[in-house]
């Protein structure tokens, strides 16, 4: 028997749900899932796409299991579907091809030569680093271990159309194989309530950031922006480990004018309220694939200003403003067109009709059934 989530919560508590369903032996059938082992450590949107997917997988019934190295065999799943691309996922998809293992892939790959440059620690790693995106597509096959992995893949699921041409271009993807599902968001957003929030940190409107703080991110200059524009910004979020600094460099540009808030865990109501208490969610990142907090923002009937770099024009169309990264005053005014003009009418419902959870478990299922057979 299918051990579905209970039905009686909109929203799983991520880490708890998963290590549960990673107790006990696994169900014959199951899908197994699995993300590199370090995932967790600092949650994102690549995290909250599989614990999503997951969990809206098992409640049409789909049995899921996250992969246990400790207990379980390959050749008991119905098939594997790794999150994200890496070395540890490599391996694995060897172990279930050699099993006759169906193995399906999500990438949630963008690369993005503008942030090689903008992120690089010198002018000369940058021109390195380029040098190496240049020359992925000659590289030979046996030297692209991202290129295996996708070979081995029976099925690649790009969240975009851009992201599979560029998977395609880069790593010699088969186009044959791929299949284009999008991110989700879950429903519950678009009933968030404004007051728990304001009940703790004051009634005023403001600027949003949520998410993680490193400098792909481009928070500095979200600040800096929001500064320039007589903006007031939230952020709410934790710095990546090994990006101390950066947070303590946040700080000292936002000291007096930003209100610097701990990451919430994202099935927390407190999350969804401040949404709806804020006017304007921006996400000025080097590259998004789109943004889980944009999608969750325009779900929430905010006004949204984001990057153009990445999938967002994709989802997002002339729906949000966009902004360019590395301009300040580009996102400067962005934000003041957001916050003056308001929401795009037609955003909120946009968002509902293409890209709520459920609906991507279902065009996920049906992968799984085409491959499977």
């Amino acid at each position: 028997m299918t051990s579905n989530p209970p039905k009686t919560r909109q929203n799983p508590p991520a880490r708890a749900w998963l290590a549960d369903r990673a107790r006990g032996p696994m169900e014959p059938g199951s899908v197994v899932v699995h993300a590199p082992s370090s995932a967790f450590q600092a949650p994102g949107g690549g995290e909250n796409q599989l614990v999503q997917t997951a969990w809206h997988l098992e409640v049409i019934g789909v049995p899921i299991r996250p992969f246990s190295p400790w207990q379980d065999r390959l050749e008991d799943a119905r098939l594997l579907h790794l999150f994200g691309m890496s070395r540890e996922g490599l391996e694995l998809a060897r172990v279930a091809k050699a099993r006759e293992v169906p193995v399906v892939v999500a990438p949630i790959c963008w690369v993005e030569p503008r942030a090689i440059v903008a992120l690089a620690p010198s002018r000369a790693r940058a021109a390195l680093d380029l040098a190496k995106w240049a020359a992925w597509p000659f590289v030979p096959r046996r030297l692209g271990w991202r290129r295996e992995l996708l070979d081995i893949a029976d099925a690649i699921l790009p969240n975009s159309t851009a992201e599979g041409r560029q998977l395609a271009r880069l790593f010699g993807a088969d186009p044959r194989k791929l299949r284009v599902v999008p991110n989700g968001v879950e429903a519950r957003f678009a009933h968030a309530d404004p007051s728990a929030f304001r009940s703790r940190f004051g009634a005023g409107e403001f600027v949003l950031y949520v998410g993680r703080i490193e400098p792909r991110k481009n928070v500095r200059n979200l600040i800096r922006a929001c500064a320039l524009a007589g903006l007031p910004l939230v952020v709410l979020g934790d710095a990546v480990p090994g990006h101390a600094g950066y947070l303590d460099a946040c700080r000292r540009d936002g000291a007096g004018r930003v209100r610097f808030l701990p990451r919430v865990e994202h099935d927390d109501p407190l999350l969804a309220s401040a949404y709806a208490a804020c006017r304007v969610v921006a996400l000025p990142s080097w590259f998004e694939t789109p943004g889980l907090a944009a999608l969750e923002g325009a779900l929430a009937g905010r006004a949204v200003a984001i990057t153009p770099y990445g999938c967002t024009r994709e989802y997002f169309g002339g729906r949000v403003v966009y902004a360019r990264p590395g301009r300040v005053a580009e996102i400067a005014h962005a934000l003041g067109r957001a916050w003056d003009e308001g929401p795009d009418p037609s955003l909120s419902e946009h968002i509902s009709e293409h890209y709520l959870w459920d609906a991507v478990a279902r065009a996920t299922a049906e992968v799984y059934d085409e491959i499977a057979r």
